[in-house]
């Protein structure tokens, strides 16, 4: 399974939402309408703050748009690497407010952390590379489900492998498989074998690439990891 962030728009996660349902709350007498109204309330009180958290993203999906129709049809190229900061100052600065909002939601936070990680990634330059990590380390702060876990920690895990810290890498891909969300398990392993074999570990690679030969046969990322076996 690999991952394709596309900058110019917010992807749309799908997160568990466990909101107070009236309709199963049974409680005798006079309490009923008490407790009913009561959530009631509670219920419009959250469905508030998650339009109140889309408008924000909203609005700086709208700042994007606006930075980036600015640029050269160089700069707009997918993987044009610049300077995320001087180029896209004002998007920069909507989502470093977002992260810094303590009344929304570590969801909100989630992704604005995505975003702005993705963003410093795909114009990989000396000068992203640091904010790319402090995001990544952010999302993995706010992740709530296992897919959040699992993804966040995967991202920061090929983002020090990109940088070259193998060893950051490879504690990164381990805590992100150690989470046990299903989806990442094959793209996880995979990412190990590449990492064992850039340590120069070619026996470690081929334990991981038979375990995912294993668990996952025939699939994307075992083909992907005996490749790499065969290379080795």
């Amino acid at each position: 399974m690999g991952f394709c962030f596309d900058n110019t728009r917010f992807k749309t996660y799908t997160y568990d939402m466990n909101f107070l349902n009236i309709k199963n709350i049974s409680i005798l007498g006079s309490l009923i309408l008490a407790v009913g109204v009561g959530v009631y309330f509670v219920q419009q009180s959250n469905e508030s703050k998650e339009q109140s958290a889309k408008a924000v993203l909203y609005e700086v999906q709208k700042t994007l748009d606006s930075e980036t129709a600015k640029l050269t049809e160089a700069e707009k190229a997918p993987g044009a690497k610049y300077d995320v900061a001087l180029k896209l100052p004002k998007t920069v600065a909507e989502l470093n407010r977002v992260l810094a909002d303590g009344s929304l939601s570590k969801q909100v936070h989630f992704e604005a952390a995505i975003q702005l990680g993705n963003l410093y990634a795909d114009h990989q330059v000396d000068a992203n590379k640091e904010t790319t990590l402090h995001a990544f380390n952010k999302a993995v702060e706010f992740a709530k489900t296992d897919f959040q876990k699992s993804t966040s920690r995967y991202l920061l895990g090929v983002t020090h492998e990109q940088q070259g810290q193998l060893k950051d890498a490879e504690e990164a891909f381990k805590k992100a498989l150690s989470v046990g969300y299903e989806g990442m398990t094959g793209e996880l392993m995979l990412s190990l074998v590449r990492i064992s074999i850039k340590n120069s570990n070619p026996a470690q690679a081929k334990t991981y690439a038979d375990q995912l030969n294993k668990d996952h046969p025939g699939t994307r990322a075992a083909q992907e990891a005996q490749k790499l076996i065969n290379k080795s």
